[in-house]
Protein backbone atom coordinates (compact mmCIF):
# COMPACT_ATOMS: atom_id res chain seq x y z
CA UNK A 1 0.00 0.00 0.00
CA UNK A 2 2.74 2.19 0.74
CA UNK A 3 4.11 1.78 -2.71
CA UNK A 4 0.29 2.70 -3.87
CA UNK A 5 0.47 5.95 -1.75
CA UNK A 6 4.10 7.16 -2.55
CA UNK A 7 2.75 6.80 -7.07
CA UNK A 8 -0.23 8.74 -5.38
CA UNK A 9 2.16 11.66 -3.96
CA UNK A 10 4.80 11.56 -6.54
CA UNK A 11 2.01 13.03 -9.43
CA UNK A 12 0.37 15.07 -7.22
CA UNK A 13 3.69 16.69 -6.54
CA UNK A 14 4.17 16.80 -10.35
CA UNK A 15 0.67 18.39 -10.69
CA UNK A 16 1.04 20.66 -7.79
CA UNK A 17 4.87 21.70 -9.41
CA UNK A 18 3.46 22.18 -13.04
CA UNK A 19 1.04 23.83 -11.49
CA UNK A 20 3.14 26.38 -9.73
CA UNK A 21 5.73 26.61 -12.96
CA UNK A 22 1.83 27.61 -15.03
CA UNK A 23 1.10 30.06 -12.00
CA UNK A 24 4.57 31.96 -11.76
CA UNK A 25 5.72 32.21 -15.24
CA UNK A 26 4.29 35.03 -17.82
CA UNK A 27 1.80 33.15 -20.21
CA UNK A 28 2.50 32.72 -23.99
CA UNK A 29 0.59 35.71 -25.21
CA UNK A 30 2.42 38.03 -22.49
CA UNK A 31 5.91 36.94 -24.28
CA UNK A 32 5.00 37.51 -27.54
CA UNK A 33 3.81 40.29 -26.65
CA UNK A 34 7.05 41.43 -25.54
CA UNK A 35 8.63 40.61 -28.75
CA UNK A 36 6.30 41.99 -30.92
CA UNK A 37 7.10 45.31 -28.98
CA UNK A 38 10.55 44.76 -29.54
CA UNK A 39 10.58 44.06 -33.19
CA UNK A 40 8.18 47.50 -33.57
CA UNK A 41 11.07 49.23 -31.56
CA UNK A 42 13.57 48.13 -33.99
CA UNK A 43 11.35 48.76 -37.28
CA UNK A 44 10.99 52.44 -35.98
CA UNK A 45 14.29 53.10 -34.82
CA UNK A 46 15.34 51.61 -38.26
CA UNK A 47 13.04 53.13 -40.30
CA UNK A 48 13.92 56.67 -38.87
CA UNK A 49 17.57 55.73 -39.37
CA UNK A 50 16.97 55.11 -43.06
CA UNK A 51 14.56 58.05 -43.73
CA UNK A 52 17.48 60.38 -42.22
CA UNK A 53 19.45 58.58 -44.43
CA UNK A 54 17.60 59.07 -47.73
CA UNK A 55 16.80 62.78 -46.36
CA UNK A 56 20.61 63.14 -46.13
CA UNK A 57 21.09 61.56 -49.73
CA UNK A 58 18.34 63.72 -50.90
CA UNK A 59 19.84 66.50 -49.96
CA UNK A 60 22.87 65.71 -51.06
CA UNK A 61 21.61 64.84 -54.15
CA UNK A 62 19.96 68.37 -54.42
CA UNK A 63 23.41 69.67 -53.50
CA UNK A 64 25.38 68.07 -56.39
CA UNK A 65 22.60 69.37 -58.79
CA UNK A 66 23.19 72.79 -57.68
CA UNK A 67 26.39 73.21 -57.73
CA UNK A 68 26.30 71.32 -61.33
CA UNK A 69 23.82 74.02 -62.74
CA UNK A 70 25.99 76.49 -61.73
CA UNK A 71 28.93 74.76 -62.83
CA UNK A 72 27.13 74.75 -66.60
CA UNK A 73 25.97 78.60 -66.84
CA UNK A 74 29.97 79.40 -65.97
CA UNK A 75 31.01 77.06 -68.43
CA UNK A 76 28.45 77.97 -70.81
CA UNK A 77 29.23 82.08 -70.07
CA UNK A 78 33.23 81.37 -70.44
CA UNK A 79 31.99 79.76 -74.01
CA UNK A 80 30.15 82.99 -74.97
CA UNK A 81 33.19 85.28 -73.89
CA UNK A 82 35.39 82.79 -75.93
CA UNK A 83 33.80 82.54 -78.65
CA UNK A 84 33.16 86.45 -78.35
CA UNK A 85 37.00 87.14 -78.61
CA UNK A 86 38.12 84.62 -80.93
CA UNK A 87 34.92 86.57 -83.51
CA UNK A 88 36.74 90.01 -82.11
CA UNK A 89 40.25 88.54 -83.20
CA UNK A 90 39.00 87.35 -86.45
CA UNK A 91 37.93 90.70 -87.14
CA UNK A 92 41.35 92.45 -86.01
CA UNK A 93 43.14 89.61 -88.21
CA UNK A 94 40.97 90.55 -91.12
CA UNK A 95 41.33 94.39 -90.97
CA UNK A 96 45.10 93.89 -90.71
CA UNK A 97 46.21 91.70 -93.54
CA UNK A 98 45.75 92.66 -97.17
CA UNK A 99 43.38 90.66 -99.08
CA UNK A 100 46.18 89.08 -100.73
CA UNK A 101 47.26 87.65 -97.66
CA UNK A 102 44.08 85.92 -97.19
CA UNK A 103 43.60 84.79 -100.05
CA UNK A 104 46.86 83.12 -99.80
CA UNK A 105 46.28 81.59 -96.43
CA UNK A 106 42.50 80.45 -97.85
CA UNK A 107 44.46 78.76 -100.84
CA UNK A 108 47.27 77.32 -98.37
CA UNK A 109 44.09 75.66 -96.52
CA UNK A 110 42.53 74.63 -99.17
CA UNK A 111 45.32 73.05 -100.68
CA UNK A 112 46.32 71.29 -97.11
CA UNK A 113 42.64 69.54 -97.09
CA UNK A 114 41.30 71.68 -93.92
CA UNK A 115 38.44 73.12 -95.97
CA UNK A 116 36.56 72.07 -98.68
CA UNK A 117 36.45 73.44 -102.28
CA UNK A 118 32.91 74.88 -101.58
CA UNK A 119 34.48 76.47 -98.21
CA UNK A 120 36.97 77.52 -100.36
CA UNK A 121 34.75 79.03 -103.07
CA UNK A 122 32.06 81.10 -100.73
CA UNK A 123 35.36 82.98 -98.54
CA UNK A 124 36.84 83.85 -102.00
CA UNK A 125 34.08 85.64 -103.22
CA UNK A 126 33.72 87.47 -100.01
CA UNK A 127 37.11 88.64 -99.80
CA UNK A 128 37.25 89.40 -103.81
CA UNK A 129 33.24 91.23 -102.42
CA UNK A 130 35.12 93.25 -99.73
CA UNK A 131 38.14 94.27 -101.94
CA UNK A 132 35.95 95.71 -104.45
CA UNK A 133 34.17 97.56 -101.75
Amino acid sequence: MKRRESGKGSSRRKLLGGLALLACTQPAWAIFGVWRRAARRTVIVAGAATAAAVAGESAAATQQAEAAASAADASAAAAQQAAAAADQAEARASQTKTPQQRLKELQSLYDQGLISASDYESAKKKILNQLTQ
